[in-house]
C-alpha cells in the first residue's frame, strides 16, 4: 500500500507543473481540464466495460458520482487551472496542502465526527500557515493585484469542494462501488461540468500556440494524473478513509517546488515555505488517529 501511496504523491506532484505547461502550450484552463478529464474518464469507463467489471445498478449512485465529479473534478481543477494563469504551480500546490484540513471540517459538518482539543489546534495551526504561504505577497502588494488575490481565494474554495467530493465518495464505495468506476464517472461527470464552463467563458478550439508543448502536457495528465493517480486515490479510499490519500496535498508540494525550480525557474519566498511546514504541523495534528489508522491498514495489507 505505502508504494502506491509514494507512486500517487510523486505523479499529483508533477501535475501542477503539468497544468502550467499545458497553459503556456495555448490552452484554455476550462476547456483543458475538461479534455483531460473527459479523456481519461471515457478511457478508464471503456476499459472495465471490456473487462466485464460491473457498473453500478441503482440511480443514487449516478447521482451521488456526479455529486463527487462535480465538486472533486470540476469546481476543483476549474479553480486550479484558472488560477494558474496568474500564480506558480508551485504557489499552486502551497496552497493546496490545506485541503486536508478542510477534509477534517467537511468531515464534522457531513458525518458529525468530532472534533477533539488537539485537533482543534491542528487546524488553528494549518490556517496560521496558509497565512504564512500568501504574506509574502501580500507585504509585496499582492492585494493590490486583483488576478493574484482572486486566484488565491479561487484555490481555497475549490478546495472545500475537492473535500465534500473526498468525503461523500466514501459513501459510495462503502456500497461495494469498485474504485476504478467510481474514478471514470466522477472524472466523466466533472468533464461535463468544465466543458460547460468552457463554452460559456471561452474560445472552444484545439488551434493552439505550442502544440508540442500543450498536447504532449494533456497526454501525461491523462495517463499519468487522471488514471493512474486517480485510480490510486480512490484504492486508498476505500481501504483506509478519506483522509489518508488526501494527505498527497502536502507531500506533492515539495515536488512541485522542485520540478517548479528546474523546469520553469519558479521561484517561492522563504516565509511561503515555512507556512507550509506550519501546515504539514497542523495537518499531523489534526489527523493523528487517521494516520494511525491508516498505518494499520498498511500494516494488516499482504499488498503492501
Amino acid at each position: 500500500m505505502i508504494w502506491r501511496y509514494l507512486l500517487m504523491c510523486l505523479i499529483y506532484g508533477t501535475t501542477f507543473l503539468g497544468i502550467k505547461t499545458g497553459l503556456n502550450g495555448g490552452f484554455e484552463p476550462f476547456f483543458y481540464a475538461g479534455l483531460r478529464f473527459g479523456t481519461a474518464g471515457i478511457l478508464v469507463l471503456a476499459f472495465l466495460a471490456v473487462k466485464n467489471k460491473s457498473f453500478p445498478a441503482e440511480r443514487r449512485d449516478y447521482v451521488d458520482m456526479a455529486m463527487i465529479g462535480i465538486g472533486m473534478t470540476g469546481i476543483e481543477f476549474a479553480g486550479f487551472y484558472w488560477a494558474e494563469q496568474y500564480v506558480t504551480s508551485g504557489y499552486a500546490a502551497l496552497l493546496a496542502a490545506a485541503t486536508p484540513l478542510l477534509v477534517t471540517l467537511m468531515n464534522y459538518w457531513i458525518n458529525g465526527q468530532s472534533i477533539t482539543q488537539i485537533q482543534k489546534a491542528g487546524l488553528a495551526l494549518g490556517f496560521l500557515g496558509v497565512f504564512l504561504i500568501i504574506f509574502p505577497q501580500i507585504l509585496e502588494g499582492g492585494l493590490a493585484e486583483s488576478n493574484w488575490f482572486i486566484s488565491s481565494a479561487v484555490i481555497l474554495v475549490a478546495e472545500v469542494f475537492y473535500a465534500f467530493g473526498a468525503v461523500h465518495s466514501r459513501k459510495v464505495l462503502a456500497r461495494g462501488n469498485n474504485p476504478f468506476v467510481v474514478n471514470g464517472f466522477q472524472m466523466f461527470f466533472g468533464s461535463l461540468f468544465l466543458f460547460i464552463l468552457a463554452i460559456l467563458f471561452e474560445p472552444v478550439t484545439l488551434n493552439i500556440s505550442n502544440p508540442m508543448l500543450g498536447y504532449s502536457s494533456l497526454l501525461y495528465l491523462i495517463v499519468f494524473g487522471s488514471i493512474i493517480a486517480s485510480g490510486i486515490f480512490y484504492w486508498l479510499v476505500q481501504r483506509t478513509n478519506p483522509l489518508f490519500p488526501s494527505t498527497w496535498t502536502y507531500v506533492s508540494p515539495v515536488i512541485a517546488i522542485i520540478v517548479g525550480y528546474i523546469l520553469l525557474n519558479e521561484t517561492l519566498h522563504a516565509v511561503s515555505v515555512i507556512g507550509a511546514i506550519v501546515v504539514l504541523l497542523g495537518v499531523l495534528l489534526t489527523n493523528a488517529p487517521s494516520f494511525r489508522a491508516a498505518s494499520g491498514s498498511v500494516e494488516r495489507d499482504p499488498a503492501a
